[in-house]
């Protein structure tokens, strides 16, 4: 892990003990550590914007009901509320299928997708790539998600960042080099 990071992890880890004896602005700080990257990996989880949102904020009001159960000997902050995200948007996602008739969505979908095997190595490329962009600086690993992912231009991000879309190209450049020195090409290209 980068030093950065560390550093980053050691804040979001102090914020969020902090939060669990009801700081709020120990809270507002966890937030704006985790935001940017929570919305992209929910988003990709539900595919809809609005469910997103919701997911979000149910999500960080559990966290901050839950803040006192933190134990940082067992996780990093960040992968503990990242396990919380993630089942919200699991929940989320459950809820959305049992209210739509199932029998019709069999009918209406034709099952043109990959094959098991190889979905199965897509899914692990993609993990792999996740795992290595999550090992990024976050204002690089932000970047290159919302770029790869939600197709943004580097002035969309600069925007959304309040950068210069230079600098925006200039870690997204930074990153990818950094992620084609730890992965092979076949890998990344299959997780794309």
């Amino acid at each position: 892990m980068s030093l950065e990071r560390d550093r980053e992890n050691e804040c979001l880890r102090q914020a969020l003990l902090h939060s669990a004896t009801g700081d709020r602005s120990a809270f507002s700080t966890v937030h704006e550590l985790t935001a940017p990257r929570f919305t992209l990996i929910v988003m990709g989880i539900v595919k809809c914007e609005e469910t997103t949102g919701d997911v979000l904020q149910r999500a960080y009001l559990s966290i901050w009901q839950n803040a006192a159960k933190y134990d940082s000997e067992r996780a990093n902050p960040f992968t503990w509320m990242l396990v919380i995200m993630r089942n919200r948007a699991i929940d989320a996602l459950r809820a959305r299928t049992r209210s739509h008739d199932t029998q019709e969505l069999d009918e209406a979908v034709e099952d043109d997708g990959p094959r098991p095997e190889t979905a199965a190595r897509f899914e692990q490329a993609g993990r792999l790539l996740t795992e290595k962009i999550n090992d990024l600086p976050t204002h690089m690993g932000t970047a290159i998600m919302l770029q790869v992912v939600h197709g943004y231009t580097c002035r969309e991000i600069g925007d959304r960042l309040n950068q210069s879309p230079h600098t925006v190209k200039s870690w997204i450049r930074r990153g990818l080099v950094r992620l084609r020195n730890e992965m092979p090409y076949a890998t990344i290209a299959a997780a794309i």
